[in-house]
């Protein structure tokens, strides 16, 4: 008797995480525009301004669809802000290439409509979402 107690509060205790995460909201992105439908769509999310453009939180890959999508799924994100960017590597070199005027080679975009300033890179806040639930958002590459 004493023993199935024990086993009992063991399995439990293993568990209790997986109870918890069970709550916890998710993220879709959808990628559309990935011209040419060639290479590899990288999602990356942000989790705060300071770690922006810098150090990802999470990230997913993968091979573009025949018609230039891709989606990516997070589950279990804690609720709260965070930024999107999304980087098509159309040659699976592996690297964002740039053109001739150091940029324009492969496509890139942010969540929330966010786009580059004549000079420089757009803010965290700029392509700020809020996950409070579950979210589905599209992103289309420029």
């Amino acid at each position: 008797m004493k023993y199935r107690f024990y086993r009992q509060a063991v399995i439990s205790f293993l568990f209790l995480p997986s109870l918890a995460w069970a709550d916890l909201p998710s993220l879709t992105v959808h990628v559309s525009g990935a011209e040419p439908a060639s290479g590899t769509v990288e999602v990356t999310v942000f989790d705060s301004p300071e770690t922006f453009l810098t150090k990802a939180y999470l990230q997913r890959s993968g091979a573009v669809s025949e018609d230039g999508r891709f989606t990516a799924n997070f589950s279990a994100l804690p609720e709260g802000d965070y930024a999107v960017v999304v980087v098509h590597d159309a040659n699976d070199n592996k690297k964002l290439d740039n053109g001739i005027l150091g940029f324009g080679a492969e496509a890139f975009a942010y969540s929330n409509g966010a786009s580059n300033p004549l000079f420089g890179r757009a803010s965290f806040e700029d392509a700020r979402i809020e996950v409070n639930g579950d979210l589905e958002i599209e992103i289309t590459l420029d």
